[in-house]
């Protein structure tokens, strides 16, 4: 007779690891923490990714303060803290634990820091021995931070800092950072970054400024070997007025023996940066070895033609390999110049101006390929331009309806996409809305929100975890908090942001005068502006 296993703590401690492997964090905890010995052991040994960017503040305090950071902390892999969300989170956590305690963090991932959190962390950076990637989404640094975060420490690989400018030479080197995203201030710059980050394999450069200086006076330098490079993603801000000679002139002074992936992306008037022959040049010459090409190039509709941008699309396509031709499409304000599938997640036609045949196939709603923007779930549109009956991609998980149409059928238009949509911006709560059992995000806009819309949450999201409100009335707020949260059953809504259209009190007014916003309630709040931020 065979002995059959009834218990999980039957199991084999591997085993049980590997079925620890399949369940989140918070699965883990909440099904097996303090059941029996046998699994608290599994539960010590088991590696942690900790996420705590979209929890509630019950469920911080309750798992992660009280047990997994305060106990389970030398298994933590990889952390993710925001203050987005999570209100004054980050400096919550990194007062209540001692970051070079984390031996085997492996990556870290902070959004919005304050400028002194990220002070400390530079200074603990070679305490963590372990970690080899760092994300940071924040537009203020302390000085001397990307000097200090890559030199001190021996691990670190990956750096994802696309807020973090480099404005003047670098004059120390890294042999260990594979992996960048980075702000660079010109082309002069980013020579002198590939050249002492010289094992980069992935760089991602956003582009601020013009030289402003002409062929003979470009920065003259030996020809630079950049042999490990394999991804390069250059991105060039409207605002640098970069002529295209400048990215000639890069290509120019670079070989690029390893290079698979070139993305480009750029905002500008100037139809040189879409010149099929001069691209053409660069790709035979100088990048014979890429295999994928992005190519994203907005040009403002006032300063050209529709029919000088078809004309270049025409063009290219006798000009470029057949792999790297370019196609058109049109957005609210720009004639975008790619390659043949839309390489961006999001596309703007919040202001489309013409229903033009010319312009057919030229957008994700009105095309009749589903392959060329394949790619895109993220959509504005404006409900005036919409046809009536029009039905929107299934493939779209994120939406913002922007105006009102009283004739737009709701129900027709987000038929296709209703189970996918995971955050829907819209003007009020229409009748007509489909039930949304996947949307995580609601922004209600041009609508002062009254109780009466509860019941409509209830039956249109049912899991919503992010709501977005606007008030007349500040001094009525508490009542129909305290209404939202007794009645709506909204089970895992975590946050609440309201934009106040008060006249005559503020957030910050109120509060002064000795109003209790939240009365009997526990929850985390700031104000900024017109604007109160919730987590509960």
């Amino acid at each position: 007779m065979y002995n059959s296993i009834t218990k999980l703590e039957d199991f084999s401690l591997e085993v049980i690891l590997e079925i620890f492997d399949y369940l989140s964090v918070i699965d883990r905890f909440n099904a097996f923490h303090n059941l029996k010995k046998k699994l608290n052991s599994a539960l010590y040994l088991s590696d942690l990714c900790v996420d705590l960017t979209n929890i509630s503040r019950q469920t911080y305090e309750n798992i992660y303060q009280d047990v997994i950071l305060k106990n389970y902390f030398p298994r933590v892999r990889t952390l993710k803290i925001s203050n987005d969300l999570t209100t004054g989170l980050i400096n919550t956590v990194f007062n209540q634990i001692n970051l070079h305690d984390y031996k085997q963090l492996r990556s870290l991932t902070l959004i919005k820091p304050c400028y002194m959190t990220l002070g400390s962390l530079a200074l603990s950076i070679p305490y963590l021995t372990k970690l080899e990637h760092l994300s940071i989404d924040s537009h203020s640094y302390p000085h001397d931070f990307f000097r200090l975060i890559t030199t001190t420490s021996s691990s670190l690989k990956a750096c994802y800092l696309p807020g973090l400018e480099i404005q003047d030479e670098i004059t120390f080197c890294s042999n260990s950072i594979t992996c960048l995203t980075i702000t660079v201030e010109d082309i002069g710059l980013l020579l002198n970054l590939l050249a002492v980050f010289p094992c980069l394999t992935y760089l991602h450069v956003i582009l601020r400024s013009t030289l402003f200086i002409d062929d003979e006076n470009f920065p003259r330098m030996n020809i630079l070997s950049c042999e490990s490079l394999q991804t390069l993603k250059l991105h060039v801000l409207e605002r640098s007025s970069i002529e295209f000679r400048e990215i000639e002139k890069f290509f120019q002074q670079t070989t690029l023996p390893q290079l698979q992936t070139l993305s480009y992306t750029c905002t500008t008037p100037s139809l040189d940066h879409v010149d099929a022959a001069r691209w053409n040049e660069i790709l035979s010459v100088h990048l014979r070895t890429i295999k994928t090409w992005k190519f994203f190039v907005e040009i403002p509709y006032n300063s050209n033609s529709y029919t000088s941008m078809k004309q270049i699309v025409e063009n290219s396509q006798t000009i470029l390999p057949s792999s790297f031709t370019f196609t058109l499409s049109i957005n609210y304000q720009y004639y975008i110049v790619h390659t043949s599938i839309f390489p961006k997640r999001h596309f703007d036609l919040s202001l489309k101006s013409s229903n033009s045949d010319d312009y057919a196939n030229c957008d994700p709603i009105h095309c009749d390929s589903t392959i060329k923007y394949s790619n895109i779930n993220s959509l504005i549109v404006d409900c005036s331009s919409l046809p009536n009956l029009t039905t929107l991609p299934k493939i779209i998980q994120h939406l913002h309806l922007k105006g009102t149409n009283n004739n737009l059928v709701l129900s027709k238009c987000l038929k296709c996409c209703s189970n996918q949509l995971i955050t829907l911006k819209i003007s009020g709560l229409m009748d007509d809305l489909l039930c949304l059992p996947n949307l995580r995000q609601l922004t209600i806009q041009n609508t002062m929100f009254k109780t009466d819309m509860i019941s409509k949450l209830v039956q249109f999201c049912p899991r919503l975890e992010l709501l977005t409100i606007e008030i007349d009335s500040i001094p009525d707020f508490s009542d129909l908090f305290n209404r939202l949260q007794s009645e709506s059953q909204l089970n895992e809504l975590k946050f609440l942001r309201v934009y106040s259209r008060d006249p005559k009190h503020t957030w910050t007014s109120w509060s002064n005068e000795g109003n209790d916003l939240f009365s009997n309630v526990k929850v985390i709040y700031e104000t900024k502006h017109l604007f109160l931020f919730i987590w509960f």
